[in-house]
């Protein structure tokens, strides 16, 4: 069993045509809104301040994971500068703008006084969720193609066999968000929840980032002592916040 490649770049409505990578972003971004605000009331947060945490998620966090794209893939941009401005196409890079909106949520949620790790345990699961629904948009557009494989989920492309590192993001994006919603009303120290997404997200794409490809000019990620930038972060990510969750169990 395999699954056919088929890139799907524009979902085309007659009169309306729309870019199906940013459709499930929007999707995605809706859901773990949807999520957030059921979360609302449990951690006393004004929805008010929900939406504009949102806003502010959504911008930095385009921003963020583009720049850093762009950053890495400077000896194409540098000659193709309009390229930048195409995100319609793909390219980003998620530890980009998770980093950019952290930044802009933390310097808003100080301004307002409010507790950055309360909110941060309302956000995860529904960040989860929305992570799982936006990886099914690069899954679409072709984004990652990953190494050859024998997997039997593989997708064929050009007569090979080849990983898909984005769908299998899009289901741990799915069990993540399972596993958050079960602990949410489990772990009582504030930010335990937030450490448990870090974590286990960073293992996780630790891993899943040896199936990205590595011969396919274009397509393959930059890597730095044989590991891509997010394997780096996941590992910084990993031995930060497992000693922290571990000091909250122990309370």
């Amino acid at each position: 069993m395999n699954i056919p490649f088929q890139k799907i770049i524009i979902l085309d409505l007659g009169l309306v045509h729309i870019h199906i990578w940013g459709l499930m972003v929007a999707l995605g971004l809706l859901a773990g809104l949807l999520v957030t605000l059921k979360l609302a009331k449990k951690y006393k947060i004004s929805e008010v301040h929900v939406y504009d945490i949102f806003l502010l998620l959504f911008a930095s966090s385009m921003i963020g994971a583009r720049f850093l794209y762009v950053l890495l893939e400077w000896d194409y941009f540098e000659d193709n500068l309009v390229d930048i401005f195409k995100v319609w196409d793909g390219g980003m890079v998620f530890y980009g703008g998770f980093l950019a909106a952290v930044l802009v949520i933390w310097l808003y949620l100080k301004k307002k006084k409010i507790d950055f790790w309360k909110v941060t345990d309302m956000m995860a699961p529904g960040m989860a969720l929305g992570l799982g629904i936006g990886r099914i948009g690069c899954y679409l557009i072709g984004d990652h193609l990953g190494a050859k494989t024998s997997f039997f989920l593989g997708s064929m492309f050009k007569g090979e066999l080849r990983h898909e590192p984005a769908l299998y993001l899009s289901v741990n994006g799915f069990i993540l968000f399972v596993v958050l919603w079960i602990l949410k009303d489990k772990l009582k120290e504030t930010g335990a929840l937030t450490y448990v997404f870090l974590i286990l997200y960073g293992i996780v794409r630790f891993f899943l980032d040896f199936t990205r490809a590595t011969d396919l000019p274009g397509l393959s990620d930059p890597r730095f002592f044989s590991l891509t930038i997010s394997q780096w972060i996941s590992i910084l990510l990993v031995i930060t916040f497992v000693p922290l969750f571990v000091k909250k169990l122990r309370k």
